[in-house]
């Protein structure tokens, strides 16, 4: 008999708490005597000691990776010995970081990696993990970003280099680049006459306007678009995004909601946006409920959907909390998303309980790529799992772990891999969840085409749907 997935996610909250390293002393690379490599970094122009630097990943690797195992066989203790000299002769500090960051992936984990302020998950790790942060990265992020929380400046719009050239791959719903009509595909020349940097163009420009040149066809002559700095705060922007991303989509003359799931940090962006796609009855007499939208039901029968079915869209850019996992699945499932609402409004007082939302499932698919990760790869696992409908798109990340946050000298942050989780008694961390629908989504100049979704829409408005 199928278990139901809920109950699994239950299970997997057991793993979410603070795992602690193993007890004893652990080996210090040598510290260098006395002249020590020591680069500027770009973002302050303060000088960071490679050195201490180098060993104080090492060290934190060595006492708290949660795989033991694969340190010793792997024989990492020594390959990172004969790293360092060619770490310490870096002549950047981003030279360091990416030889560092090398060394890290051949643990072979996701969650593991050291990052600077001039990349995004700098910021959207510690927002997203929050009070599971510990009390010295609390303190790094108090020095930062005292009274605000984790913030960087941006225009909401995430890319990726391919060949050398940077191509947006993501537009945040609502953001002040999706104003400006920045498109999936879109290759960012410059900014502001100056090559292109995620954090770096603009930096120090929060509040103002700045001019982007984009190409959207090879070889074409760039595009000018203008678009505002503001300062994207992680977790609020993808809630906000989410909210922002439901529509209907009319097609074959059915009516499919479409939501994008950003991040699985809160629950009720999904909550609001699917409210917003579907909205619930607001008055009742003792004959008929009227809803939002106008119509009205007889009391005594189940309320109408006004969606024919529904897509999630969970090709975001972060995990999240494994618990808001489980909610969204039990949302797609209608077990307590609508619960009984409670009627006031009869004439004679009474209170008439109305019946909830009718359950997405065999009614709904789902978007995944290699930007689906860590909560929400359990999501997508469930899904699959419990047969609520197909996924369509790319293969998982494959990046199924727990992990936390360090502080490094020179304010870096050491994201590390603290604990694995198994799912029905098999990981999927390195394996990913598969689509039952391979489509690829092509990213230069794809001027916003999007065949991931355009194959869920068709298929949900074919007789192949439920």
């Amino acid at each position: 008999m199928r278990m139901h997935f809920v109950a699994l996610i239950l299970a997997a909250l057991l793993l979410v708490a603070p795992v602690v390293g193993p007890d004893g002393s652990s080996q210090v690379l040598a510290q260098e005597p006395s002249a020590r490599a020591q680069v500027s970094a770009d973002w302050t122009g303060e000088k960071i000691d490679l050195a201490q630097l180098f060993d104080a990943v090492v060290d934190a690797v060595d006492k708290d990776f949660f795989d033991q195992a694969a340190l010793n066989q792997g024989h990492w203790r020594e390959r990172a010995q004969a790293m360092r000299p060619a770490v310490l002769a870096s002549p950047t500090i981003g030279d360091a970081v990416r030889q560092i960051n090398a060394l890290l992936a051949q643990l072979g984990a996701s969650h593991t990696a050291l990052y600077t302020p001039n990349d995004e998950q700098y910021y959207v790790l510690p927002d997203v993990l929050g009070t599971f942060t510990r009390t010295p990265m609390r303190d790094l992020i108090n020095r930062r970003f005292w009274g605000s929380g984790p913030y960087y400046p941006g225009i909401g719009a995430f890319t990726r280099n391919v060949d050398g050239r940077n191509f947006v791959d993501g537009v945040l719903e609502g953001s002040p680049a999706d104003r400006a009509g920045l498109k999936f595909g879109d290759e960012i020349v410059s900014v502001d006459g100056r090559p292109y940097g995620l954090i770096e163009s603009f930096r120090d420009k929060i509040g103002s306007t700045v001019e982007l040149m984009i190409r959207r066809t090879a070889g074409a002559a760039p595009e000018r678009v203008m678009a505002a700095v503001i300062p994207v705060r992680p977790v609020q922007a993808f809630s906000d995004a989410t909210e922002a991303s439901a529509h209907v989509i009319e097609r074959n003359g059915r009516r499919i909601g479409y939501l994008h799931v950003w991040a699985l940090a809160e629950s009720n962006s999904f909550t609001t946006a699917l409210r917003e796609l579907d909205p619930w009855p607001f008055a009742c007499t003792h004959e008929k409920c009227l809803r939002t939208d106008g119509s009205s039901q007889p009391i005594t029968e189940e309320m109408p959907n006004s969606l024919d079915a529904l897509i999630v869209d969970l090709r975001g850019r972060v995990g999240g909390n494994v618990g808001v996992a489980g909610q969204l699945l039990k949302q797609l499932d209608g077990d307590s998303y609508w619960g009984t609402w409670q009627a006031f409004s009869r004439s004679d007082g009474a209170r008439l309980p109305v019946t909830g939302q009718p359950s997405f499932r065999g009614r709904s698919a789902m978007l995944v790529d290699a930007h689906t990760r860590s909560a929400g790869e359990i999501v997508a696992y469930g899904y699959k799992r419990s047969a609520f409908g197909p996924l369509f798109g790319t293969r998982t990340a494959g990046a199924v772990l727990s992990g936390a946050l360090h502080p490094m000298p020179g304010d870096l942050m050491l994201y590390l891999a603290m604990a694995g989780h198994e799912i029905d008694g098999h990981r999927l961390e390195g394996a990913g969840v598969d689509p039952d629908f391979r489509v690829e989504q092509p990213l230069p100049y794809a001027q916003g085409v999007d065949p991931v979704l355009d194959a869920a829409a068709d298929f949900l408005s074919s007789a192949k749907a439920k």
